[in-house]
Order: structure tokens, then sequence, then C-alpha cells
């Protein structure tokens, strides 16, 4: 006994038959997929950045309490640098806590603005009030150079932030493009205090 096996053969195209879908790519710089890619006021696009960002602040909080904790005699000792421990463990929260927020999806730049300047605001008036405190103290021991570049360095990182929350708000002026490098100015900012914390005090 036989089985006849059917095989299925491939229908010919006919004129009127639709022909296949091309699989070239869309290069339309116009389309709105590629717009939205390029979007600086959603979060969508930039959450790798804000992936990294939010890790490594998180390392560099873990690392400024390991130096805190080695060091605490000596920098209760030294009047200046409790003031500096608390203004980089704010920055470091700062944008922890940031980098957290705008990883949560289907956020408005409306959303983003608010968190991005309700955080920033909160930050710049502790690191303000921190460094006006201690002003008068630190200027009797340092040069007014090193003064200058003390009080900026806690500073220019908040004030992008304040800039790219306002731009998200208005959806105009480059939004996200601020605050990612302000993140980041801060996160260098409070790299070069944990240093100090951690290996300067031991000189």
């Amino acid at each position: 006994m036989f089985r006849v096996f059917k095989h299925a053969i491939p229908k010919p195209t006919t004129a009127g038959s639709t022909p296949a879908a091309s699989t070239k790519p869309n290069l339309d710089w116009s389309s709105p997929s590629i717009r939205d890619r390029m979007d600086a006021y959603s979060g969508g696009a930039w959450a790798p950045a804000f992936t990294a960002i939010a890790g490594s602040s998180a390392a560099l909080t873990g690392l400024l309490f390991v130096a805190i904790s080695i060091n605490l005699s000596q920098i209760l000792k030294v009047p200046l640098l409790v003031p500096r421990a608390m203004e980089v463990l704010i920055l470091l929260t700062a944008v922890l806590v940031l980098s957290t927020l705008l990883l949560m999806p289907a956020m408005t730049a409306t959303a983003l603005g608010v968190e991005v300047l309700s955080i920033a605001l909160i930050a710049e008036g502790l690191v303000t009030v921190i460094q006006v405190r201690s002003a008068h103290r630190l200027a009797t021991v340092v040069t007014p150079g090193g003064f200058a570049v003390r009080v900026l360095g806690g500073q220019v990182g908040l004030i992008l932030l304040l800039v790219g929350g306002v731009s998200l708000l208005a959806q105009s002026g480059g939004g996200l493009y601020w605050v990612v490098p302000g993140m980041a100015f801060a996160m260098v900012s409070a790299i070069l205090g944990a240093w100090v914390l951690l290996v300067e005090i031991l000189r």
C-alpha cells in the first residue's frame, strides 16, 4: 500500500498580487520612530544612561560610607571635613534618587521637569546652606582659587539640573541634554570629595 504525500507547491505570483514587503531599513530621518529616539524631552531613550548613572552613584555612595567609617576619627578632628562629607552625600543621594525616578516608564516631559526641579532645588538649598555656614572657616585655610573651586564643585552640577528641569517644563532648550551632564558633573565632584575623605586626609 502506497501513501501519497502532497507537497506544498508555491503559488506563482500573478500580475494583480501584492509584492512582498521590502526588508530595506527605513532611513527617513523625518519618520516618527527616529524623532522619538532623538527626543530630548522623553525619558524612554535615555534609560541606558540613567541606569549607568544610578549604578555608579550607588557604588560611590557605598564608597563614601566606607571612607567615613575608616577615617571617622580624623574627619571629626577637622571641622571643615564634616560639611564636606555632608555635601558629597547630598550630591550622591540627589543623583541616585533622580536617576532612579527618571527610569520610571511613560512619563511626560512635565513630569520629568517636576522631578528634576524638585530634587535639584532641595539639593541646591542644602548644599548652599552648608557652604555658607562653612565659608568663613574655609576662606581662612585655603586660597581664593581653592575656595572658588570648592564652591563651584558643589554648585555647577546642580545648576545644570535646574536649567534642565526648566527646559523640560518648557519643552525647549535641550531638556535632558542638560540633565545628564548635570548628574555626571555632580558625580565627579562627589568623587573628588570622597578622595579627600579617603586618601588626602591621611597625608
